[in-house]
């Protein structure tokens, strides 16, 4: 009797230790587990893309409804073929759970506020009447006002509009993302803002001494998060440029994709 009741209670904890030790993925892996060890090494490696192809040929390749996988494939077989263009290309390493940024960029100060423009209340000439002795009062010798130089001489004098604070915008490629790597190691929870920013020119304002010149930009942005697979192209989007771009003329008729791949470094 007591062998037996030995015998059930020896399979009770065998039972309750496997329950406890299998799979679970919202528990913490220890080192030495199973789960520790397909959780991968911490760093992830991110890869943004960017392509731009005719406005036709994207709008049909979206209503094929294809996977983001088929369509990178699609879209790297176009670049091949010269049917596509790739704009960019980026690559950035990152611990999970941290965030990284990498920038190719020069930077562009401008004024942004300004004094105005200033005229001297009054501009003379002054006659000194010479000096002659046994005269109480000298008359001022007004032939000398034919002498006196042309008020359009006068024209150092004037202060334009001056600037007083100034900003400065990057422009180029930035690319800012934090990669959290799940507990399976196959998801990656991916935030990510990628930038372009070009400098396309300056517009002026105001007229004579108060004109004033800002510059112009043209800019390129996604901010989002996903949850992607690791090894899988991922969509983020479109991220074209404006439709009256400086930089592409025929911007309005171009479409551009943007791609982030997510792999785990090899030791």
């Amino acid at each position: 009797m007591k062998l037996h009741s030995l015998l059930i209670a020896t399979l009770a904890l065998a039972t309750l230790h496997a329950q406890e030790t299998s799979a679970d993925p919202f528990r913490e892996p220890k080192v030495g587990d199973a789960a520790a060890e397909t959780k991968g090494p911490a760093n992830i490696s991110v890869c943004y893309e960017t392509f731009s192809l005719p406005l036709a040929m994207a709008a049909k390749l979206q209503r094929e409804l294809t996977s983001d996988a088929d369509l990178y494939t699609r879209l790297i077989a176009a670049v091949e073929k010269q049917t596509a263009r790739q704009e960019s290309f980026t690559v950035l390493r990152a611990k999970s759970g941290q965030k990284a940024t990498t920038e190719s960029i020069s930077e562009q100060i401008y004024p942004t506020e300004f004094e105005p423009p200033e005229l001297p209340n009054a501009v003379g000439v002054a006659i000194v009447p010479p000096d002659v002795k046994d005269v109480p009062t000298p008359v001022p010798d007004t032939e000398k006002l034919k002498k006196a130089p042309d008020l359009g001489s006068f024209e150092g004098v004037k202060t334009p509009a001056t600037p007083t604070s100034f900003e400065t915008r990057n422009t180029g490629v930035v690319f800012e993302c934090e990669p959290t790597l799940d507990m399976t190691g196959k998801i990656v929870d991916l935030r990510l803002v990628p930038d372009h920013v070009a400098l396309v020119g300056r517009s002026s304002s105001g007229q004579g001494l108060s004109t004033v010149e800002m510059p112009v930009f043209e800019s390129q942005r996604i901010n989002t998060a996903a949850a992607i697979l690791i090894n899988q192209p991922y969509l983020l989007g479109t991220i074209n440029r404006p439709p009256i771009s400086k930089v592409d003329p025929d911007s309005a008729n171009r479409v551009w994709f943007a791609f982030v791949t997510a792999t785990l470094p090899k030791p």
